[in-house]
C-alpha cells in the first residue's frame, strides 16, 4: 500500500495563503488538507468552508478542535455544512485541546477523556439523525434533528488525537481514525498503532478499518535543499526548547534512539541563549524527526514512514518555513504524490540494531 501524502495548513495563516495552498494542491495529487486551530487564531470550520469552495478533489479536514469550546451539537452543525459545502470531502479531528489553553476561555475539564467520548457520541447521535436525547457527565440535551438533513452527514468520519495509553485505546474503539502527534518518533508510533488497534480489536472493530494519520514536519527545496534541511534543524530547536521540561514531551522525544535527556537540553539551552545549535543535530537525529531536504531526500525520509508494519495509512506534513516558502512546499507535496508517494519499506527490527 502506498502511503497518502497530505498537507497541514495552519489557521494562524492569512486567509490567502490558506486558499492559494488549497488551490494548489487541488491540482496535485496531495489526498487531504489538515487545518489546524488554536484558541484565538482563524476559525478551522470556516478556513475550511473557504478551501472547499474553490477545490474539487482535495480532501479537507479539522486537525483539531475541542468539544469543550464548541458544543458538540455545534460541531456537527459545522461539519454538515462542511461536508455539504465540499461534495462529502470533510472528515472532523477531534483532541481536547491543552489544558492551558482551555483555561484562557474559562474552560474547565474534570475528566477530559470520559468528556471527549460523551462529545464523540453527541455528534455521531446528531450527523445521524437519532432521535434519542443525550444525558452525560458533561453534555445533556433533547433529540437535534438538523434542518435541512443531509443525507451525506452520517458519513463524516471522526479522528481522535491521541498520545497517552488510554486516548490511544479510546480512539481504536470509538474513532474512524487516530492522529498521532507531531514529533512523535517512528518506534513510539508503532506501539501507538498497536495499542490503538488492539482496542479496537478487543470492541470487536475491524483493526484494519482505523485510519491512521500521522503528522511530520517537512522542510522542502528544489531549489536550495541545503538551506531546507538549515530551516528543519531551527525548527527542530525551536520545539525542542518548547518542550524542555514538560515530561510528556519529553518522554516522547525519548524514545528516538538519538535523543537522550542532555540532547534536549543541550539543544533547548543553545536556542534559548541564541548560541550555535546546527552541530548539536546530527543528520541522524534530523532525519527522525522532520522530513527534510530536496525531492530525492524527501522520497527516501518518507519510504520510512511507509515502512511495512508500522501502521501509518497517511502522513499529514506541515511545513516549517516561512509563510512564503509554502506554495513550494506544497509543489514538492504533490510530486510526491503524484509520484505514488513512497513505496514500503521493511520495518526494521530493533533486536537487529
Amino acid at each position: 500500500m502506498r502511503l497518502k501524502i497530505s498537507a497541514v495548513v495552519p489557521a494562524q495563516l492569512p486567509m490567502a495563503a490558506c486558499v492559494t495552498a488549497a488551490r494548489l494542491a487541488d491540482r496535485t495529487g496531495v489526498h487531504r488538507l489538515w487545518i489546524t486551530e488554536n484558541l484565538y487564531t482563524r476559525g478551522a470550520f470556516a478556513l475550511a468552508g473557504a478551501m472547499a469552495a474553490v477545490t474539487e478533489r482535495v480532501r479537507l479536514a479539522t486537525g483539531t478542535v475541542s468539544p469543550f469550546l464548541r458544543n458538540p451539537a455545534v460541531l456537527a452543525m459545522e461539519a454538515a455544512t462542511i461536508q455539504e459545502i465540499s461534495g462529502g470531502r470533510f472528515g472532523l479531528g477531534l483532541g481536547s485541546g491543552p489544558a492551558t489553553r482551555l483555561a484562557q476561555a474559562g474552560v474547565r475539564t474534570e475528566r477530559p477523556l470520559s468528556e471527549l467520548l460523551e462529545a464523540v457520541d453527541v455528534l455521531r447521535d446528531v450527523l445521524a439523525g437519532a432521535e434519542a436525547g443525550y444525558r452525560g457527565r458533561r453534555f445533556a440535551g433533547e433529540a437535534i434533528a438538523l434542518e435541512p438533513p443531509s443525507p451525506s452527514c452520517a458519513d463524516v468520519p471522526v479522528y481522535l488525537a491521541a498520545i497517552g495509553p488510554r486516548m490511544l485505546e479510546a480512539a481504536g474503539r470509538h474513532g474512524d481514525g487516530l492522529l498521532i502527534s507531531m514529533f512523535c518518533p517512528r518506534e513510539l508510533v508503532w506501539d501507538s498503532v498497536e495499542t490503538a488497534r488492539s482496542a479496537a480489536a478487543d470492541a470487536g472493530r475491524s483493526p484494519g478499518e482505523l485510519d491512521v494519520v500521522a503528522y511530520l514536519p517537512i522542510s522542502a527545496s528544489t531549489a536550495d535543499p541545503a538551506g531546507a534541511r538549515r530551516r528543519g534543524r531551527a525548527f527542530l530547536a525551536e520545539n525542542f526548547a518548547r518542550f524542555h521540561g514538560v515530561e510528556a514531551y519529553e518522554r516522547m522525544l525519548l524514545r528516538s534512539p538519538y535523543v537522550d535527556h542532555k540532547v534536549i537540553a543541550d539543544i533547548a539551552g543553545a536556542h534559548r541563549d541564541g548560541a550555535g545549535f546546527d552541530h548539536l543535530i546530527s543528520d541522524e537525529l534530523l532525519d527522525d524527526f522532520v522530513i527534510c531536504g530536496g525531492p530525492a531526500e524527501c522520497a527516501r525520509a518518507l519510504g520510512r514512514w511507509s515502512a511495512e508494519g508500522l501502521g501509518v495509512n497517511e502522513v499529514a506534513l506541515a511545513h516549517c518555513g516561512l509563510e512564503d516558502g509554502l506554495a513550494e512546499a506544497i509543489e514538492v507535496l504533490g510530486a510526491l504524490a503524484d509520484e505514488g508517494g513512497a513505496a514500503a519499506v521493511p520495518r526494521p527490527d530493533p533486536a537487529a540494531s
